[in-house]
C-alpha cells in the first residue's frame, strides 16, 4: 500500500507541474502559480516522508 501511494504522489506531482506549466504559457499566472506551490510543498513533503519513515520503493 506504501508502494502504491508513494507511486501515487509522484504522478499527481509530475502532472500539477505539466499543467502549471501549460497554464503559464497561457497566461493563467494566478493558478499556474498556485500549483507550482502545491507540486513544491507535495514534493518537499514526500522527501521528508521518505526519510523519516524509510519507504521502501520496491
Amino acid at each position: 500500500m506504501k508502494t502504491f501511494f508513494t507511486l501515487t504522489t509522484i504522478i499527481l506531482i509530475v502532472i500539477a507541474s505539466i499543467v502549471s506549466f501549460v497554464l503559464f504559457q497561457h497566461g493563467h499566472y494566478a493558478f499556474s502559480a498556485l500549483l507550482v506551490l502545491t507540486s513544491y510543498l507535495s514534493a518537499a513533503l514526500w522527501i521528508y516522508v521518505l526519510q523519516t519513515k524509510k519507504v521502501v520503493l520496491s
